[in-house]
């Protein structure tokens, strides 16, 4: 089971065929290519503000600031970030297209997930509410009834 981004449009109710999911979490291609995926995913910001350090920490290397050894270990955790985060970022690039973060829900499938909103959405699968009586003794936690 994987947590899943559900993006909709602000009228979700009428417009449910727009609803959709997106995976978050660890990304191994992010990881592994970095920039490059960051490209292909039309992340131009976030690709700018990486090429913007990649250079800062290039210059310092070439103007002996930095050790090499350094600027390895700046790189691998430059490339870790966009493993764990590019995701994320793809959520947001997401909310500023028209379709804001709505909600999200641990699910087995992005289909199964999108069901799940719709469900909550238009009522279908309301949770289940407690029904005790007022008076019966059946609270439970610190907050008593009115008058007591």
């Amino acid at each position: 089971m994987k947590l899943y981004a559900i993006h909709a449009p602000l009228v979700a109710q009428a417009a449910p065929e727009k609803v959709r999911a997106a995976t978050t979490g660890f990304s191994l291609a992010a990881f592994v290519f970095g920039p490059l995926w960051l490209l292909v995913r039309g992340l131009w910001l976030a690709f700018a503000v990486y090429l913007a350090l990649w250079l800062a920490v290039a210059a310092a290397v070439r103007f002996g600031g930095l050790a090499p050894g350094a600027a390895l270990a700046l790189d691998v955790l430059a490339h870790l970030y966009v493993g764990l985060e590019g995701r994320a970022l793809r959520v947001a690039a997401r909310a500023r297209s028209g379709r804001p973060l709505a909600d999200v829900i641990y699910a087995g499938s992005a289909l199964e997930a999108e069901k799940m909103f719709l469900e909550r959405l238009f009522g279908q699968a309301a949770p289940a509410r407690y029904t005790g009586a007022p008076g019966s003794g059946d609270i439970i936690g610190l907050f008593p009834e009115r008058g007591r």
